[in-house]
């Protein structure tokens, strides 16, 4: 990476708050990590860091200081691929922010791609709510920002990509297994199982409740999980139905553990978007994700999962495949 080395070990201490992973990152020597946060202290006249036992947090200072840092390595990935083509093989860094969906589910899948063409590529991937990753783009801890809901930031670029639908899923013993269609008041005779409260999922599902009829204060939400995993899983125990992203059932739905149901006004469905600070399109690896991304054309089809073909299933989500053997 073009970046002086003092920046670029002040930015890894800055990310880790930790002096020893800074130097395992970095292939160093804990003494001469903090040998080189002293220097650049010295030379700046200023300190960038509090100390306090093992805890590391920026000073006011160490802070603005990240946010140039953070534009310099930008700014010098875009140096680094467009040297590519005359044979520069420099390393680069790519950080992408994801929300927890489209992390786990969605973006697997183009990394090998990257990986194969850019081979000193270094993907640093976050994971988090829409909020957390635009907050991250917005101070450039992240290049590309993948997020599942709208957002109006007028300091960004944001680009739908494609869709996802909440599905409703019941254990496969469940009396309303073998339903074609539910209503949203016969949803309240259930405990539900759904994201944190504050999660855009819960917010997606609320708002379907409430515009059909059903008020908050009457749903049976005694358990509420921050994973879409933990969710289909305590489904599948019987502790409840619950709703979780079409692109999360490929694998439960083939083992037959749980079923989904269609709602009447239905589906429930949110957006996905691309996010970017204004300014030039990415170059290099970014780019190539970008138009990865955008050639995807994520948009599920109006049929149940439950009536899908083993080959329309990896259509949609090529990166999931069923375990041989595998029970509820």
């Amino acid at each position: 990476m073009i970046e002086n080395f003092k920046l670029r070990v002040f930015r890894v201490v800055a990310d880790t708050r930790n002096y020893r992973r800074a130097a395992d990152e970095l292939h160093l020597t804990q003494p001469a990590v903090t040998a080189q946060i002293k220097s650049l202290e010295e030379n700046l006249g200023i300190a960038l860091l509090d100390r306090i036992g093992r805890d590391i947090s920026l000073t006011p200072a160490g802070t603005t200081l990240l946010q140039y840092v953070r534009k310099i390595e930008s700014i010098s990935n875009e140096a680094v691929a467009a040297l590519a083509p005359f044979g520069g093989q420099e390393g680069m860094d790519l950080r992408i922010g994801a929300s927890q969906t489209v992390a786990v589910y969605f973006l697997p899948q183009f990394l090998l791609r990257l990986q194969s063409e850019w081979p000193k590529l270094r993907l640093h991937i976050t994971a988090g709510s829409t909020s957390e990753i635009l907050n991250a783009l917005s101070v450039h801890q992240i290049q590309i920002g993948l997020i599942e809901s709208p957002a109006f930031r007028p300091d960004m670029k944001i680009e739908a990509f494609g869709e996802d639908e909440l599905e409703l899923i019941v254990p496969s013993n469940h009396r309303w297994a073998k339903r074609s269609i539910l209503t949203a008041a016969e949803l309240v005779q259930e405990p539900i199982l759904l994201r944190e409260v504050g999660s855009g999922m819960r917010r997606f599902v609320e708002e379907y409740l409430e515009g059909n009829g059903v008020l908050r204060s009457q749903l049976r939400t005694s358990i509420d999980i921050s994973s879409n995993e933990g969710i289909i899983a305590a489904v599948e125990a019987g502790l409840g139905v619950g709703f979780v992203p079409r692109m999360a059932l490929t694998k439960t739905l083939e083992l037959g553990c749980i079923r989904t149901v269609q709602l009447d006004n239905g589906p429930i469905r949110r957006e996905l978007s691309i996010a970017l600070l204004h300014g030039p399109e990415p170059r290099g690896p970014a780019a190539q994700l970008l138009e990865l991304v955008r050639a995807s054309r994520l948009a599920p089809s109006r049929l149940s999962l439950r009536n899908r073909s083993h080959e329309s299933l990896t259509r949609v989500v090529p990166i999931a495949t069923s375990k041989a053997g595998a029970t509820c």
